[in-house]
């Protein structure tokens, strides 16, 4: 049986304006002065999206399994609904969206990978689905995207599908690995072929997976014509600026070295697999688009071996909702479980001002509420961030 914990849905900005009760759960104290507070339990719930009027939706990686927690904090029994994902080590549910015009339309979006052939080898290909929201309960499935590519039968598991949200543009955002595979015998790599998806960020339309008229390639009959940048290997997660409307993203290498976040510009050239040999220590090599800000591990630097940290979410917070965070990216990396607070500057929001630990249970997934909630979960919790209760004086 899942556990949840019952709570109030205000924004945080009235947080500082009533007393609260004491938080439960895990968190620790730091800078911020919030604690963590469990939301509910659930299996792997790596893909999480709040609603407009404060329901959270969150897909669970391997059950294929999508639920809904009300804004006074109830887990509904029943599933809005539970997609048939073909599981690996990064395959099986990992995106889940909401329509910008959620409140008229209702639609919800799922990407995750569906099994081809059980094999062996399994192969499998990412598809994104569209669902109404009617009641609490998924109904009208609508195939939005499955023209993918079939996985490699030599690389079970890893690599396809990643990320799916909505640009500023209204269009779909959809971040597709490279495979597992960084050299392809004869021709350029997945992530270099501009003929394929794969190793791609594709800008499609939610209606029907058609290339969006403005993208780079469009006119190229050699393209494919969704793909708005390429050159990547693992850029699973990604997040828009509220402000500004700039799309950011992370990347690393096979090696384990130069795990980067990179500002993602339309029809730019990551580079991946062209930035050099084993163990591409020199994270600036090249001439390709190159990141904007490297993580590692403590006590490592970003071109170590085995230094990364593995990105897993990433998700924007504005002054706006939040005075306790404002304008700031946060970032959960699941190999540290560590939540990191990334405070942008310079002209173009390019470079990385501060870097500060949130909390130390972040594995899975983010998700910043329209009143500036924040949730963020681990393989067995979704939980979320509260201000501290100062201590009552007992003088």
């Amino acid at each position: 049986m899942k556990k949840t914990t019952v709570f109030a849905s205000f924004s945080l900005i009235s947080f500082f304006l009533v007393s609260l009760a004491s938080a439960c759960g895990g968190g620790e104290e730091n800078p911020f002065g919030v604690n963590s507070e469990l939301v509910t339990t659930a299996e792997r719930p790596i893909a999480l999206a709040v609603a407009p009027d404060g329901r959270l939706f969150y897909g669970e990686h391997q059950t294929g399994n999508i639920g809904i927690v009300t804004p006074e904090g109830e887990l509904l029994p029943d599933p809005f609904v539970q997609v048939d994902v073909q599981i690996g080590i990064e395959w099986g549910l990992t995106g889940l969206t909401l329509d910008p015009d959620f409140d008229s339309n209702h639609y919800v979006y799922v990407y995750f990978t569906q099994l081809v052939d059980a094999g062996p080898p399994v192969i499998a290909k990412p598809v994104v689905v569209r669902y109404t929201d009617e009641n609490n309960h998924g109904v009208d499935r609508k195939i939005i995207v499955e023209d993918m590519p079939e996985t490699d039968p030599d690389h079970p598991g890893f690599n396809a599908n990643g990320g799916i949200h909505f640009g500023p543009d209204g269009f779909l955002y959809i971040t597709v690995g490279d495979y597992d595979v960084a050299e392809v015998a004869g021709m350029a790599s997945y992530a270099q072929d501009l003929s394929t998806p794969i190793g791609k960020i594709l800008r499609v339309s939610s209606e029907d997976g058609s290339a969006a008229p403005d993208n780079p390639f469009i006119d190229n009959p050699d393209a494919d014509p969704r793909i708005f940048a390429y050159g990547f290997r693992q850029s699973f997660d990604f997040a828009f600026d509220p402000e500004t409307g700039q799309l950011y993203g992370s990347d690393g290498t096979s090696a384990g070295t130069c795990e980067e976040l990179n500002l993602i510009s339309k029809g730019a050239n990551y580079d991946w697999p062209e930035v050099g040999e084993f163990p591409f220590a020199d994270c600036l090599f090249g001439e390709h688009a190159k990141g904007i800000h490297f993580f590692a591990k403590e006590g490592m630097e970003p071109g170590d071996f085995v230094s990364s940290v593995n990105v897993s979410a990433l998700a924007f917070t504005s002054q706006k909702t939040d005075p306790l965070f404002g304008d700031s990216l946060l970032v959960c990396e699941s190999e540290t479980q560590l939540m990191r607070r990334l405070t942008l500057g310079g002209a173009n929001l390019d470079q990385v001002l501060a870097d500060d630990v949130v909390v130390k249970d972040c594995e899975m997934g983010i998700a910043v509420s329209p009143d500036g909630i924040i949730y963020y979960s681990n393989k067995e919790e979704i939980r979320r961030l509260i201000p501290q209760v100062p201590e009552a004086d007992s003088s």
